[in-house]
C-alpha cells in the first residue's frame, strides 16, 4: 500500500507500526480487525520486486517522484544525484572511460526515506483542467472578489482601526468590502449540532504542528508577532 502523506510504499504488516511511529501525532484510531480484513481483501503484499516492473513503466500515483535522477548507460543503474551516479561509475565501472555527459531520467522509489533503489518511469504530463464546474466556480468567485476589492473606497476605512499588523498584511483591505459579521460566522467554532465538524479542531492542531516543523520561516513569523507593537 502507499502512504499518501509520506509518498512511500508499505507492506501489509508494517502499516500499523508506520501509523504509530511516523504519524503518531495524527491520533489515528485503528480498527485492527477491519484493517487486517481489508489487507486480505486487497491482497496487499509484504514486499514487491522491482524486476516485475516493465522497462520505463508509467509513473505510479502516490509514490515520491524525481525528475533529476541519473541513469548509468552501462548497467542501467539509477542514482538520485549527479555526484552519486559519478561515484557509482567510479566504483562499478572503473575500467570504463568516464562519460562526458550523464543521462537524466524521471524515477521513483518504493520508499525514498529508506533509500530504496530507483526505477525509471514515464512521468504524468497532465495539463490542469480549468473546464470543470468546480474550477470555473472558484475562478469566477475570485474574479468577483478582486473586483469588489478594487472598486472599494479605501477612504471609508477608519485609520484608527487599522493596527500595525493589519498594515503589514493588508488583510483589512481584502475584507473591507464584505459583511464582517458574515465573515466571522464562517470561521466561528462549530456548534455541538455540527457533529461532522467535531474533529476539526484536532485536525487543525495536527496540521499546525506539522507546519511548525516544515516551514523554515515560521520562527521568524513568531518573532514578528512578539516584537510587534500589538503584543506590547
Amino acid at each position: 500500500m502507499i502512504c499518501l502523506e509520506c509518498s512511500c510504499a508499505i507492506g501489509g504488516k508494517a502499516i500499523e507500526s508506520h501509523l504509530h511511529d511516523v504519524h503518531k501525532e495524527e491520533q489515528f484510531r485503528i480498527d485492527h480487525t477491519n484493517l487486517k480484513q481489508a489487507l486480505i481483501d486487497l491482497q496487499v503484499k509484504e514486499s514487491f520486486s522491482l524486476a516485475k516492473l516493465p522497462f520505463n513503466c508509467a509513473q505510479i500515483e502516490g509514490l515520491h517522484v524525481t525528475s533529476d535522477a541519473y541513469l548509468c548507460d552501462i548497467c542501467q543503474h539509477i542514482r538520485g544525484t549527479l555526484p552519486s551516479i559519478q561515484k557509482h561509475h567510479l566504483t562499478a565501472h572503473s575500467q570504463s572511460p568516464r562519460p562526458i555527459s550523464w543521462t537524466k531520467v524521471t524515477a521513483q522509489q518504493l520508499h525514498h526515506h529508506n533509500n530504496t533503489p530507483y526505477f525509471r518511469v514515464n512521468p504524468h504530463n497532465i495539463p490542469a483542467d480549468n473546464n470543470d464546474v468546480a474550477t470555473q466556480f472558484f475562478l469566477s468567485h475570485n474574479k468577483n472578489r478582486e473586483k469588489a476589492v478594487a472598486n472599494y473606497d479605501i477612504s471609508k476605512i477608519d485609520p484608527r482601526h487599522v493596527s500595525t499588523w493589519l498594515k503589514a498584511t493588508k488583510w483589512h483591505i481584502l475584507i473591507a468590502p464584505y459583511d464582517h459579521q458574515h465573515l466571522l460566522s464562517l470561521v466561528s467554532k462549530p456548534t455541538k449540532a455540527e457533529k461532522e465538524l467535531e474533529n476539526l479542531g484536532i485536525a487543525v492542531n495536527a496540521y499546525t504542528r506539522k507546519a511548525d516543523q516544515v516551514i523554515d520561516t515560521l520562527s521568524h513569523l513568531a518573532l514578528c508577532i512578539i516584537n510587534s507593537p500589538e503584543s506590547q
